[in-house]
Order: structure tokens, then sequence, then C-alpha cells
């Protein structure tokens, strides 16, 4: 029990001094869609209910977004970006913020889970290459057996997609499960990249 309350203290304290670093502010912006009229569409965050923002199309009036890392992290893949939050804030109260990190929200219906900010400690990590593209580092391979997580490799399983979610139905950015050779099973998605323009 002792030794429990130790390691409790310790992961406090661990959390407590690493420091988080944000960047500033950027767009999202779609390119090398399968569909060329997406090109150059920016995404905003809108509203999925109380405090709940999806990432939707937003012609070219796009919302600031910003990545949140740890000090003094590295990158996995030499050349690319550090991994962190993806953050919208949220007004509220006139002046005051909150800090939304981005996670995926699934339904075990579909292989295609939606991007959505939210008040939250969880968050799905990003990162961008040196041509500002987004992705997903990834260590998981359980195609094979047994499953191994030793080796990192790039993911980038962005679609635009007619989605649902509690009444709203809006066109939005997703993400495929997956490893990147499935296709989704939401026949309105279209393939397309990610771009970080930064204000």
């Amino acid at each position: 029990m002792k030794s429990f309350a130790i390691l409790s203290s310790l992961l406090l304290l661990g959390a407590a001094t690493a420091q988080e670093i944000q960047s500033k502010p950027f767009h999202l912006v779609i390119t090398q869609a399968a569909k060329k009229a997406l090109n150059g569409e920016q995404l905003s965050a809108c509203h999925s209910g109380a405090a709940i923002e999806s990432l939707c199309l937003a012609g070219s009036s796009g919302g600031h977004f910003y990545l949140n890392h740890t000090k003094g992290e590295e990158a996995p893949i030499k050349g690319d970006g550090l991994p962190g939050a993806l953050i919208w804030n949220l007004p509220y109260n006139g002046d005051l913020v909150e800090s939304e990190p981005m996670s995926f929200y699934s339904d075990p219906s579909t292989n295609v889970a939606m991007p959505m900010f939210m008040p939250s400690y969880d968050q799905q990590e990003v990162f961008f290459n040196k041509n500002n593209i987004m992705g997903i580092y990834s260590y998981l391979n359980d195609a094979v057996t047994p499953p191994t997580g030793d080796t990192v490799k790039v993911l980038k399983n962005w679609y635009v997609c007619e989605t649902y979610y509690a009444a709203y139905t809006y066109r939005t950015l997703n993400w495929v499960m997956g490893n990147g050779s499935q296709k989704p099973q939401n026949p309105s998605c279209v393939k397309v990249e990610v771009e970080r323009k930064f204000l």
C-alpha cells in the first residue's frame, strides 16, 4: 500500500512538472482530395453538443487550431514533427476560453471515427510532417501473429464524409480505423489530406 502511494505521488509530480508547449495558431486546410472541389476548403469547429465540436467544412473561413506537445519530447521519425494534442479553444463568458483536445468518437456500427473536441483528458495525438501534412504515428501491427509494437509508421486515414452525431448532420473530417488498407463503409466518404497553414 505504501509503495502504491509513493508511485501515485511520483506520477502526479511528473504530470505537474511536464511542461506543455502550445504552437502558434493555424488553419487546417483540405488538400489532395479525391474530389478536387474539396481542395482548399478550410475546417472549422462546429457545434455537435454541449461544449462538443466536430470538424466541419467551412469554405474559406476556417477556425484557429493549435498543437500542444511536451517540452523535451522527440519525434519518432527524424525530420517529421512532434506528436501532440490538436487543440481548439472554446470561447465562453466573454474573453475566457476552454482549451479542448481532439479525440476520436467511434460507434461500433462503423469503421469511420469522428474527430471531436470536448473538455476531457482523452486525446488523440497527431503530428505534422515537414510539408505540414497531418498524420498519426502508430506502433501497433496486429495484422501479424503475434502482434508487434516496435516499429513506427505514419497513418493518414483522413476522409471527408457526411456524418450523423446526436441529431446533427454535417460534412466533417473523419478517420477510417485501421492500418490504411481499409475502405470507409460510409459511401459519402472522400479521401483527403489535411494541411496546416500558420496564421
